[in-house]
């Protein structure tokens, strides 16, 4: 299922359509904030959907726990009140890989930060650095920040030799991080992928991850529902794919279809007709008005 180009309405602010809509499946990283800090007008934004009784539930592509999130998301000081529930590319990863251990096949290569280690606890897995030793690996990003594909060739041509499964727990390729881009576990997937490997992927625009979100909603209709992000590939496909309407916000991965102060709707199209993938909405920034 596409949508035509034409149909395209850019909106200054959330307000303008917010009747529309009894519930919201909105973007984390790239539409609330930058990995580092919080966006401006976000706040504000949530409180009048609060004052409107409307839902929100974040949905993202985060490598993380959903309980760990919500504990990032209190740290930028987004109330608990605030929104409904979490859903991340995480949890569903971490759910999945407790039935791959019940099939007692729990030696894991981790390719991510140690930061993400997290997401192996609860689950009786055993860590492991030798690519003859894996039973599945674990993919949840480059283990810096700074990394590119190259770095991760070599030991990518290891693991496949092996045949193992690779979890992907976050399907985004890049993301920008402050104002920096970054590669992240879905580009590693990919490459995997083009060597023959076998890859599962959890996240956006993959179902798994909005059959559990529309499932915290207490709206059934999704016609009623409006889905936020900031990438075309994950977001708007995902969406598209639910039937659900969406709204791009153009200032993150796609930044460049933007002007100094507007989106440039003729790059947008441009892009949006290249990628064969169509929001209905567009705004620059996520903010209320």
């Amino acid at each position: 299922m596409t949508r035509n180009k034409k149909e395209i309405i850019e909106i200054s602010g959330l307000s303008e359509i917010s009747d529309k809509y009894n519930a919201f499946l909105i973007d984390l990283w790239g539409v609330v904030h930058n990995g580092i800090n919080l966006f401006p007008d976000i706040l504000y934004l949530l409180k009048k959907l609060k004052d409107q009784n409307k839902q929100v539930v974040f949905i993202t592509n985060a490598p993380r726990r959903s309980v760990t999130i919500k504990e990032q998301l209190n740290q930028f000081g987004i109330n608990p009140s605030l929104f409904s529930d979490v859903i991340s590319s995480g949890e569903i990863s971490w759910l999945r890989m407790k039935t791959i251990i019940l099939d007692k096949k729990n030696n894991c290569f981790h390719i991510g930060p140690q930061r993400d280690n997290h997401l192996t606890e609860g689950l009786n897995i055993n860590l492991v650095k030798e690519p003859n030793k894996t039973d599945f690996i674990l993919n949840t990003g480059p283990w810096g920040d700074n990394d590119s594909l190259e770095n991760y060739k070599e030991i990518l041509s290891k693991l496949y030799e092996f045949k193992a499964l690779m979890i992907c727990a976050n399907p985004d390729k890049r993301i920008i991080r402050g104002k920096n881009f970054m590669i992240c576990a879905g580009l590693l997937a990919e490459y995997y992928e083009y060597l023959g490997g076998k890859v599962e992927y959890f996240g956006k625009p993959f179902s798994e991850i909005y059959e559990y979100g529309l499932k915290l909603l207490i709206e059934t209709d999704k016609k009623k529902v409006l889905i936020i992000g900031d990438s075309l590939g994950n977001d708007i496909k995902g969406a598209i794919n639910q039937c659900i309407d969406s709204l791009l916000v153009t200032d993150g991965i796609h930044r460049d279809v933007n002007n100094n102060k507007n989106i440039d709707l003729k790059k947008l199209n441009d892009l949006m007709t290249k990628k064969n993938i169509y929001a209905n909405y567009a705004i620059k920034k996520l903010t209320w008005k």
